[in-house]
C-alpha cells in the first residue's frame, strides 16, 4: 500500500466541508463540498500514480 502525505487541496476541501456542515448549509451546498473532497482525493491519487510510473 502506498502511503503519502495528504495534499493541501484535500485538506482544504475537508475543512470547507466541515465549515459548511457547521454553518448548517443547505444540502445542495454540502453535497457539492463532498464532491469537492472526492475530486481532490482522486486528483491526488492520479498525481501519485504518475510519480510512481515515472
Amino acid at each position: 500500500m502506498l502511503i503519502y502525505p495528504v495534499p493541501v487541496a484535500v485538506t482544504q476541501a475537508r475543512v470547507q466541508l466541515l465549515a459548511e456542515q457547521a454553518a448548517k448549509a443547505p444540502p445542495r451546498i454540502i453535497a457539492d463540498a463532498v464532491l469537492d473532497v472526492f475530486a481532490a482525493k482522486n486528483q491526488a491519487e492520479r498525481e501519485a500514480i504518475v510519480d510512481i510510473k515515472v
